[in-house]
């Protein structure tokens, strides 16, 4: 089966084509990429779409690449939901949630903490519609601060109300006694786009894609090119990208 070929300049100004309400996700192994396509997917779906309201939730204490996309993008940085009223001269063009942690407090306590507020800003993403609630990594809020629940209910009953859910996953097949993120992560959006992955078992959860050929795209990702980059991280090996378009289905590939 060939699969369509576009460059990421290409693709993300002709090819990439979001609605309210649609889910996205982006499935990689850490460090190949993804997260620097999704906020280059995220500045599109923003620019098509400038009545959504747009959050992205940051659950890590710190993270050098989330304040670069955030002065990038316009997404003005606060610690607590809802957004502070009046502190702002202008709309800014969206959020980033990234509460504050606790210092020296239990991990269990600390990711309570961050859990309580996070879910906040779930419910009233949900609840308002017409946004877009980012979620990277997906699996530290869904498993790690049992946040699982809350997200099904944007892949479940968020389309209808223009709530669209997008996540970064790393690892499909979940983590032995850690638990997994929900399997709507997989069949619930309409964009999914996923890096290189050399492990089979990571690859046979792309089976609960559903209305494509699993081994298909098993064997697309196994054997996407991969190609080593400076950044200001330093040198990455970073993945060319399968693109699933699910109203199709659709599948390409999308350069670097």
């Amino acid at each position: 089966m060939r699969v369509a070929q576009f460059p990421r300049d290409e693709f993300l100004a002709e090819r990439f084509d979001y609605q309210p309400g649609e889910h996205a996700s982006y499935i990689e192994p850490t460090q190949g990429g993804k997260t620097h396509l999704m906020y280059q997917c995220l500045d599109r779906a923003m620019a098509q779409n400038p009545h959504l309201r747009t959050v992205s939730l940051m659950p890590k204490s710190r993270d050098p690449a989330t304040w670069k996309w955030a002065e990038r993008l316009d997404l003005r940085v606060i610690d607590g939901w809802p957004p502070p009223k009046g502190w702002f001269t202008e709309d800014p063009r969206g959020y980033v949630l990234w509460p504050k942690h606790l210092k020296g407090a239990p991990p269990e306590v600390n990711r309570a903490h961050l859990a309580g507020i996070f879910r906040k800003c779930l419910s009233g993403q949900f609840q308002r519609g017409d946004s877009i609630t980012v979620a990277d990594d997906i699996y530290v809020l869904a498993v790690l601060m049992q946040l699982n629940q809350d997200c099904e209910e944007f892949w479940v009953a968020g389309s209808g109300g223009g709530a669209g859910l997008w996540s970064t996953l790393q690892k499909p097949s979940g983590t032995v006694g850690g638990g997994h993120v929900s399997t709507f992560v997989y069949n619930a959006p309409t964009h999914l786009f996923l890096g290189y992955d050399p492990v089979e078992q990571n690859r046979k959860r792309f089976a609960d894609i559903g209305g494509v050929d699993p081994k298909v795209v098993s064997g697309v990702v196994g054997n996407l090119p991969r190609h080593r980059i400076q950044t200001p991280a330093g040198i990455k090996n970073v993945s060319e990208k399968l693109y699933i378009h699910k109203g199709g289905p659709y599948m390409a590939t999308v350069g670097i």
